[in-house]
């Protein structure tokens, strides 16, 4: 039990943090790649036309409902639950989580402008906005990133696109905060950066992200997504296997497969505290 509390709140640290029913699923069709000679390197597009694409692609949906698999590694202890999600668009977040044996454990309750939590195993609970939140776990705090990461749509700091510069990597374009030259030496002399540097790999078919980066070295925390085993849903394109590094105080691996996924419009997003629950104290 003691085990599945930690890892329950690693959980929700990392929902704060960075921040059909069974439909037949076939994996998405591989388009001729986006070349501009016979040797396959890639066309070169500007910041603004990656990023235009990238938006163009991206997974779409007012509601969802999910059901996934999620192995977490935090400092080197591992383990594992299943855990059924709950959306819709720009408004909520509804998480019950289990261990193995199937007997729902906690759930979690996230909304544009509120966090709540509920453990059933010990009987206590938490509600807080994300002004507590955000100094608790000192990072600012975006409902619209948690909702971007879990579907491998894109997450961004800036609103200008101009300020995203485009470049090729290892067969994918990438959109960086900062020219290629220079992230290269700033990674390389670890020179002192006052804003974090936000990375994105697109597959060169599909512009679906297969990796985002985010670094600060001011505090030398790291966050990475990885996203994997894309397949084709309702004629858009989801990744069905994610992976989420981070490092910081807290080194923490998890990985999610998802079993089953709909647009369709879930039950309801059920959180009711009985009235024996004693609140987590702040």
């Amino acid at each position: 039990m003691k085990a599945f509390l930690r890892i329950t709140k690693a959980i929700f640290f990392l929902f704060i943090l960075f921040t059909a029913s069974c439909k037949t699923q076939k994996r998405a069709e591989n388009t001729k790649p986006l070349t501009n000679d016979e040797n396959g390197r890639l066309d070169f597009k500007s910041g603004r036309v990656l990023s235009t694409k990238m938006k163009q692609n991206e997974f779409k949906y007012v509601y969802l409902t999910t059901k996934f698999s999620i192995t977490a590694d935090i400092d080197s202890q591992i383990n594992s639950f299943d855990v059924t999600l709950r959306a819709k668009k720009d408004s909520v977040i509804w998480v019950s989580i289990s261990p193995a044996l199937g007997i729902e454990a906690a759930r979690v309750l996230i909304t544009s402008d509120s966090v709540k939590f509920m453990n059933k195993l010990n009987k206590t609970y938490f509600k807080g906005d994300y002004a507590y939140i955000s100094k608790l776990f000192n990072t600012e705090l975006d409902f619209n990133m948690l909702e971007s990461l879990l579907v491998g749509n894109s997450i961004s700091f800036y609103d200008e696109d101009e300020k995203l510069k485009s470049s090729k990597d290892e067969g994918k374009y990438m959109l960086s905060t900062i020219k290629k030259r220079k992230l290269r030496k700033v990674l390389d002399r670890n020179e002192p950066v006052n804003e974090l540097i936000q990375r994105i790999w697109l597959i060169d078919n599909t512009f679906k992200i297969s990796k985002i980066s985010i670094n600060d070295l001011s505090t030398n925390r790291t966050f990475e997504a990885l996203y994997e085993n894309f397949q084709s849903l309702d004629s858009l394109i989801f990744p069905y296997s994610l992976k989420f590094n981070i490092t910081a105080q807290k080194n923490i691996k998890m990985k999610i497969n998802y079993n089953k996924v709909s647009r369709g419009k879930p039950e309801s997003f059920p959180f009711n505290i009985p009235a024996k629950y004693d609140p987590i104290k702040k």
